[in-house]
């Protein structure tokens, strides 16, 4: 492959700018013209002096009215014959329109789905419509008047990027109407939709919303029918621990295509319908695909915990919950107190036993230092694992039949001559194929250089000894998020790392913000993640931007500790700079693998 330092602008006599595309549509505040000239030029954009590094790169901040905004980039006296210039135009996306108080006009924003609800649950409802009016919904018997929104409490349209909200646009509109309603013990809805009437001054309107509301009658069962399969507290909202297939559900509701999942009475949690089918097709309520009333001879999810196994295998030692049927569980990290907290739903105590196997009972060889157990609550049954060492080394869990284990990974065994000889490293350089990431001054993409320094990494780290296993190997790879967690977890890798380089959303300034980052999502994973980031900013010299939580694919894997370290910003021209020069590379993949290193040697509990 060739280096990165041998890409350059097209026209060495003229300007180039790769981001953003002329004519593109943006909504933010702001944007910024990031490209590349010829070395010493003089740039201007629209008369005001562009800063230009010493390799010819720039990034430059430009506030955007709405509708077209017009950019002259001019390089002159730097003894050419002619300046060069390009004009670049791009477009700020309005905010919507507000309803203007001569228009008879109603729009529906929530509820947009249909809904499946229980007593007590509330339902909300949103409209634009004629400012100054009476806006009023019916719901079956029920008459809901919807509130004026005033300015100040309106949506902002707040985005977030690296923890740090900005506002996309203001909305000071005077046509925006909340209400909401309870579902009350005797309401009985089978597909109704909510019929809105406005009246003003300008006449009267009647609309019929187009999302049909349900009231539950009957539980529903379903089956998981893939691993993993994602598990959400609210309809698109965070997660929690993922399924494995096979597991039963009781739901007690749904939004649009997100099946509300009753784990205890008070925890409900979401799966979307198509990672679910349904025990029964008989009876299927309107416009609910594979859904039925439960029959009487169909048991609800339950199960009694009679035994706890302490087992060991190659992956480590596993906790083994022996139950009659797959129920749904959920798994929670700590490290202080070192333990793993397993709770599993519909199961109550009748535990008797808690066994190990020989291996097990070798306190000073075992991960485990020892189980209990308590009925949380009703059909809450909880297991709590107390591990050996101050570390965790990765986790899974899985059903084997209806026994459900929760394999803890041993630390790995290394020789102890300050080697990395015996580990196993996964390597994976992000994005690729057709997923390009950000994009460099030059036009490079992010998953070239990404590429470039895992390649590097990978021959330090077998230098040191350890295995490699790289998520891709050429350029054209492009494997799946999940399938590059799934590589890691087959091959048991002690460590999964994925190198990337940043970028900035729209609104941002790139020219303030930058330096080196690195991301965890489970406490395991923390420690790693700090030691990274402080090698490789020690290394680079970028600005500390922290070892931060965040909710990324490649930093989600239980199996090892997994982190995603972001080396520096593709849109800073300075750190672009260094990130494309081969021995700036070799000295960042020299400090991820110290950082490897460093964090394996540190309070060390692996077995020598």
């Amino acid at each position: 492959m060739s280096p990165a330092w041998s890409y350059e602008a097209n026209n060495s006599n003229g300007i180039k700018v790769v981001y953003p595309k002329s004519e593109s549509s943006i909504e933010a505040v702001s944007t910024f013209l990031v490209g590349q000239v010829p070395i010493n030029s003089n740039l201007t954009c629209n008369g005001q002096s562009v800063r230009v590094n010493q390799s010819g790169f720039f990034a430059h901040v430009v506030p955007l009215h709405y509708g077209a905004n017009h950019f002259l980039l001019l390089d002159s006296d730097n003894g050419k014959t002619n300046d060069s210039r390009i004009d670049w135009t791009v477009f700020r996306k309005p905010p919507p329109k507000p309803i203007s108080a001569q228009e008879l006009k109603m729009e529906v924003q929530k509820p947009n789905y249909d809904l499946g609800v229980t007593s007590g649950n509330i339902i909300s409802f949103v409209v634009r419509a004629t400012p100054q009016a009476v806006v009023t919904v019916q719901l079956g018997p029920h008459q809901i008047t919807l509130t004026p929104v005033p300015e100040s409490r309106q949506s902002s349209n707040n985005d977030v990027a690296y923890g740090k909200t900005y506002r996309r646009y203001d909305l000071n509109e005077s046509d925006l109407y909340k209400g909401s309603y309870r579902i009350a013990d005797t309401d009985h809805f089978a597909s109704i939709h909510p019929s809105y009437k406005l009246t003003c001054h300008n006449g009267n309107l009647s609309v019929l919303g187009k999302s049909a509301i349900s009231t539950v009658e009957h539980l529903y069962i379903a089956r998981t029918i893939k691993a993993p399969t994602v598990v959400r507290l609210g309809p698109g909202l965070a997660r929690t621990t993922p399924l494995v297939e096979g597991v039963r559900v009781v739901i007690d509701g749904w939004s649009g295509e997100n099946m509300r999942c009753v784990y205890s009475p008070n925890r409900h949690v979401w799966i979307t319908k198509q990672n679910l089918i349904m025990e029964s097709e008989k009876e299927l309520p309107h416009n609910m695909l594979r859904m039925d009333k439960i029959n009487p001879d169909t048991l609800v999810p339950q199960a009694v915990a009679q035994t706890i196994n302490i087992l060991d295998d190659s992956y480590g030692e596993k906790v083994c919950l022996p139950l009659s049927e797959r129920l749904p569980y959920q798994i929670e990290q700590k490290l202080n107190p070192n333990c793993l907290i397993m709770r599993v739903y519909g199961v109550s105590a009748d535990t008797d036993w808690i066994t190990n196997e020989p291996k097990s009972n070798d306190k000073e060889g075992s991960i485990i230092d020892h189980v209990s157990w308590r009925q949380a609550e009703d059909n809450v049954y909880e297991v709590q694992v107390y591990l050996s060492g101050k570390r965790q080394w990765g986790y899974h869990a899985n059903y084997d039949g209806t026994t459900l284990c929760l394999s803890i990974k041993h630390p790995p065994t290394t020789t102890a001559d300050g080697t990395l000889r015996g580990l196993k490293i996964c390597l994976d350089p992000g994005h690729g194929g057709s997923e390009t990431g950000s994009i460099g001054c030059s036009g490079i993409h992010e998953s070239q250089i990404n590429f470039e320094i895992a390649d590097k990494v990978k021959t330090y780290l077998e230098d040191l000894g350890a295995t490699v296993i790289m998520t891709r190997n050429v350029q054209s790879d492009g494997p799946s998020l999940d399938d590059r967690v799934k590589i890691a977890t087959d091959n048991q890798a002690d460590f999964l790392v994925s190198i990337h380089n940043n970028a900035l959303p729209d609104g941002r300034d790139p020219l303030k913000e930058h330096g080196t980052s690195s991301y965890w999502y489970h406490p395991q994973s923390m420690e790693l993640a700090a030691s990274l980031k402080k090698s490789v900013k020690e290394a680079s010299g970028f600005l500390d931007l922290g070892s931060r939580y965040q909710n990324l694919a490649l930093a989600r894997a239980t199996a090892m500790p997994s982190v995603l370290l972001e080396i520096g910003f593709m849109i800073n021209p300075d750190e672009f700079t260094n990130l494309i020069d081969p021995q700036f590379q070799s000295k960042i993949a020299e400090s991820i693998a110290n950082g490897i290193k460093h964090y394996f040697y540190a309070n060390n509990d692996s077995k020598q």
